[in-house]
């Protein structure tokens, strides 16, 4: 399996964590012709993973010479490699994805322009052919020597005066994009272009102008960047996302500027990231000089479509710094979240000891959730980059625990519910750190409720004993659950179902919000009084989209070290977190790591001295 070859930061970029499910998901039992070279093959290992390890069933079919692949990927059932002149042999292909020479340059270039034509010419025959959907990967040196302090959107060109590498490339990208542009005017098949900023990716083959001065900061050695203008950059995960979109979703025929998020920037900028995170180890300076290799890109109109970036500048750099070093598998991960991290997880495991110690004194039953379980198995304590603490219990555990919390709290520290803090309508309890603020994307724009830093407190409740009744159950809270969080995020439902949509659209303008949270808990809470369940599910949390689970899993309580504590878990932990995650000891991928929560407001005040 291609798994068991790839590196850690190979196998990041492979499963592709910044892709929406759903939108791999329509990838399902599809056939894609790949070609090009460096980011073709990363593209392959990428459909043959999600192939081998999310049971997607996609069919990848390599146009090329396959001999630099790893024999994991060319022996796999869900890979075949064939030349171009064969492509005659292939009886259907839903999609074909040409990245051309997008990243890449050109040693001799009569004969790589040569055969670039020869494959267009190739591959558009064949698409014609099979009336399959095509989309052409190209980069940001197609709009020429791009002018300082410029940036350039799809309709845009600087002009190509200079024709000499590494001038050249750029010619070629705009010759086979007009190719391309005339193939589908004359024959039947939808076409998508993206251009790419310059495309980062840790141990993916792809070489760009800065790789020297990432291995240079990696070694700790001295490093002078070329400073001439600004550069559009963009990690290969969210090129991977941009190219999902260009398949499912994307309006066609249409050009698409790719770049990472946040992630125009100038050389001095590229080093003022990297001595931020790594201080004098990045020995970077600066120098005169021009840079022919990219431009400045707006991404705007790929955003609007829908297709937002998901990586930053600063992670995409880290990635690839990470992976130049010489002890890359004993990776030490940039304390995040502006340094608080270790403060935070400190305020977070005093936060577990209050609630230990009041439900000690109440015998109230609980179990570490979530990742704070997760961290407990496997990490003996917190999970290294967790910035949030979960627990869960019973709905008699829950409600008993609710009634008294405020009383038995110390001072700073609030229970939070719809109860206590009239303007919340989370669907589950928190415990709140006052003076404080942490808030993601979702809170930020809540300021009539306590945002402090959050301990978040789950209830797994009854289901029903038989599957349809289960299954009714849960597609009610999921919708109840929209019904809320639509209405108090304003914004307006969409899970890929038009008319489930709408109805839950309509019913979210009706009902009042107040009504709505009464439903939402009520429907939660259905089977509390239910003799005999045998089954619970996690109705408050993300994981209700697991469904339901034995209610025996959660009988027996035993206790495992967090931090130097011991703490209460499930004794049947291992069916549970299989449930959840499936593979749980497997880390999650690499860049996910580098902040888990999408922190816009962040202010710990007094235990900032932790």
């Amino acid at each position: 399996m291609i798994k068991n070859r790839l590196n850690e930061f190979e196998a990041d970029w492979a499963a592709m964590p910044q892709v929406e499910k759903e939108k791999l998901n329509q990838l399902q039992h599809k056939t894609i012709l790949v070609s090009g070279h460096s980011l073709a093959r990363c593209l392959c290992y990428a459909l043959v993973y999600q192939s081998e390890q999310q049971n997607r069933d996609i069919r990848v079919v390599y146009a090329g010479d396959c001999s630099g692949f790893y024999p994991e990927c060319t022996e796999s059932q869900f890979f075949t490699a064939l030349d171009f002149n064969s492509l005659g042999e292939l009886k259907h292909v839903d999609y074909v994805v040409h990245t051309g020479f997008c990243g890449e340059e050109s040693d001799c270039f009569p004969r790589d322009f040569a055969e670039e034509v020869r494959r267009v010419n190739l591959l558009a025959a064949f698409a014609e052919q099979q009336k399959a959907k095509v989309v052409l990967l190209s980069d940001s040196r197609v709009y020429g020597e791009g002018k300082p302090n410029r940036v350039y959107a799809e309709n845009e060109y600087a002009p190509v005066e200079n024709t000499a590498a590494p001038y050249a490339v750029n010619q070629l990208l705009r010759s086979i994009e007009c190719l391309w542009q005339c193939h589908n005017r004359v024959e039947s098949f939808s076409l998508t272009v993206l251009r790419t900023g310059v495309v980062l990716g840790a141990c993916s083959g792809l070489r760009t102008f800065i790789d020297d001065a990432l291995r240079a900061v990696a070694e700790g050695k001295p490093y002078a960047l070329v400073n001439s203008k600004k550069v559009s950059y963009v990690y290969i995960t969210d090129v991977f996302r941009a190219i999902v979109y260009a398949l499912c979703g994307a309006v066609e025929p249409a050009v698409y500027n790719v770049t990472g998020k946040s992630s125009t920037a100038s050389a001095g900028t590229v080093a003022a990231i990297l001595h931020d995170v790594y201080g004098d180890t990045a020995q970077l300076s600066l120098t005169g000089g021009d840079n022919p290799n990219a431009c400045a890109l707006s991404n705007g109109k790929i955003i609007n479509g829908g297709c937002a970036p998901a990586i930053g500048l600063d992670t995409a750099l880290e990635l690839c710094m990470m992976s130049y070093r010489k002890d890359a598998a004993d990776l030490q991960l940039p304390n995040t979240h502006d340094g608080r991290l270790d403060a935070i997880q400190k305020m977070q495991l005093a936060y577990l000891l209050e609630v230990d110690r009041i439900c000690k004194k109440h015998h109230i039953k609980y179990f570490l959730g979530g990742g704070t379980l997760l961290g407990a198995i496997r990490h003996n304590g917190f999970i290294p980059w967790d910035d949030d603490s979960d627990i869960m219990m019973l709905r008699e555990d829950y409600d008993r625990f609710a009634a008294i919390a405020q009383s038995e709290l110390p001072a700073g520290m609030t229970f939070q519910s719809g109860k206590t803090d009239r303007n919340c309508f989370y669907e589950f309890n928190k415990l709140r750190v006052e003076g404080t603020v942490f808030a993601t994307e979702l809170a930020k724009n809540h300021t009539d409720i306590n945002v402090g830093i959050a301990f978040d407190i789950f209830c797994h409740d009854k289901t029903a004993n038989s599957a349809l009744g289960r299954k009714i159950h849960l597609a009610a809270t999921l919708f109840t659950r929209a019904l809320v969080l639509n209405k108090w995020n304003h914004r307006k439902a969409d899970n890929g179902s038009r008319i489930q949509s709408a109805v839950t659209n309509f019913c979210a303008k009706v009902f009042p919000l107040r009504f709505s949270y009464f439903l939402m808990n009520h429907t939660i809470s259905f089977f509390k009084r239910k003799k005999n369940a045998r089954y619970l599910y996690d109705g408050m949390g993300r994981n209700v989209y697991n469904g339901s689970f034995d209610a025996s899993i959660l009988d027996e309580v035993i206790y495992k070290d967090f931090e130097g504590y011991p703490l209460p878990v499930p004794k049947r932990y291992d069916e549970y977190l299989t449930f959840l995650y499936g593979d749980y000891m497997e880390l999650a991928p690499l860049s996910t790591r580098l902040g888990c929560h999408e922190i816009l407001l962040c202010d710990i005040g007094k235990f900032d001295s932790l």
